[in-house]
Order: C-alpha cells, then structure tokens, then sequence
C-alpha cells in the first residue's frame, strides 16, 4: 500500500511540477498589442482648369497644304534659336500662356530626313501651351517651340531652326535626332486660345480614407498636381504625392487637417 501511495504521489508530483513549467512558460511570453484604427476621413476634391477663349472657334486649314522643309548645303547648328516668317498670318498673335493650335513638319540636320510631321496624321493639329522663356520653367514642349512660336499670328507659316540646346540635347531622340541635334520645323499656327480671367472648377470627388491615429495618410492627386493630404487628427505627419498628367491643380480639404496645392507640368 505504501509503496503504491509512493507511485501515485509520485506521479501527481510530477504533474503538478509540469503544470507548474507550463504556467511560468506561459507568463513570461510577450505580450503584443494590437492598435485599433481611427474613424475614416474623407477627402473631398475639386480640380480647377484654365478656361480658354479660342479663336477661331476651329482651326484654319492652311490654304498652301504640307510645306516642304529645305535643309541648305553645308548647314551648321546655330548659335541661337533664327526664325523666318515664311507668310504673315492676320489674325490673333501668340503670347505667352496662350494655348496655341499648330500644323508642322520637322527633319533634323545629322541626317536630314523628317522624323515628324502632323500632317501625317490626318493634318490633326498639335496644341501646347506656351511657356515662359525662363529656362527654369519645363514647358509641354521643347525651348524652340516655347521661344519661336511667340509673335506668330493665326494663318501665318514660320520657318524654326533650333539648336540642340534648345531641343534634346545631348540626350537627342534616337534613332532620328542625335546628340545636339539641330532641328528645321516649319510651322503653321492654326489657332490661339487666350486664358480667361476665372478659371472652370470641375466637379470633384470624394475618397474615403482609413488612417490610424496620428499616422500618415497618402493620397494621390488630381492630373497634373501635387497633393498634401494631412493625416488624421492626432500629431500625424504629411505626404505630397505628385501626379504625372499635366493641365490641373487639385485642392484637397482633409477634416482637422491643414492642405496645400502645388501645380505641376510634366513635358511630353
């Protein structure tokens, strides 16, 4: 009898002993914690575009169709950008800031051959805004363009030589500009769209964004805009999150939060 008492006492210790290792195991684990998220907050966008008066309403065809682009022997790159009034139109001048209509043809001196024309695609025209002459402004379009087009009026045909450092440089555009590539363009400007006074504010839209407290909340813009979105309430931080597609501004309104708007323009 003892010794069977022994056994199961025995026994019973050693459980108990288990129990014991597995109890203190068990209390000495970390302990993690797993923070739950703030309300939503909701994000309203409007998206502000300039509005343009056009004239004429639709562009001109020019009477004298595709021009040709005449490369002289012997021509060299040009110290500066030269432009030549092939015919003087008689309706509104470009400026800058307007958004102009434009026909052209374009060959490049290394080679001489055309690496663009829009008349090649249905005679559709190409519309870019004119930037300033700063060359710390990226404009839509190359230097050359941005600088030799100013001054034309609709219906008027221009010869453009422009110098490598006022087109692609030394990146070029291969396989059909090389490196300070000097380009012959003749243009015709088709249309001028002047900027009106009170810009259109499109209909906007509203995002729903769920954010821990005091964390960082990142948005994307509008088309071609720089977005600030502040975070939720709680001491969060800010992120700006560019966008790649040109022409807008995007203003965004974050509830207990702070906003701010940069334009940006991204050359094609």
């Amino acid at each position: 009898m003892s010794r069977r008492l022994l056994v199961l006492a025995g026994a019973l210790s050693g459980a108990l002993m288990l129990s014991a290792c597995g109890t203190a195991d068990t209390a000495t684990q970390p302990t993690r914690t797993i923070p739950g998220t703030a309300p939503s907050t909701t994000i309203a966008t409007t998206t502000t575009v300039p509005n343009f008066a056009c004239t004429p309403t639709t562009p001109v065809v020019p009477a004298d169709g595709k021009p040709e682009v005449t490369i002289p022997e012997g021509a060299v790159a040009p110290p500066a950008l030269e432009t030549k009034d092939l015919k003087v139109g008689d309706g509104p001048e470009a400026k800058v800031g307007d958004k102009v209509g434009m026909q052209y043809v374009g060959k490049a001196l290394s080679n001489g051959k055309e690496f663009d024309a829009s008349w090649t695609r249905n005679a559709e025209p190409f519309s870019f805004t004119i930037a300033p002459p700063d060359p710390a402004v990226q404009g839509e379009v190359i230097k050359g363009w941005d600088q030799g087009v100013v001054g034309m009026k609709v219906g008027g045909r221009r010869l453009l030589v422009i110098p490598g450092s006022l087109a692609y440089q030394e990146a070029g555009r291969p396989p059909d500009i090389g490196p300070n590539d000097t380009l012959y363009f003749v243009v015709d400007l088709v249309q001028v769209c002047t900027p009106e006074a009170t810009p259109v504010t499109a209909p906007g839209s509203t995002t729903t964004v769920a954010g821990a407290a005091g964390s960082t909340t990142t948005v994307a813009g509008a088309a071609g805009s720089t977005t600030t979105v502040a975070g939720t309430a709680g001491g969060s931080s800010t992120t700006a999150i560019p966008s790649s597609t040109p022409s807008s501004t995007t203003t965004t309104a974050v509830s207990s939060s702070t906003t701010a708007t940069t334009a940006t323009t991204a050359a094609p």
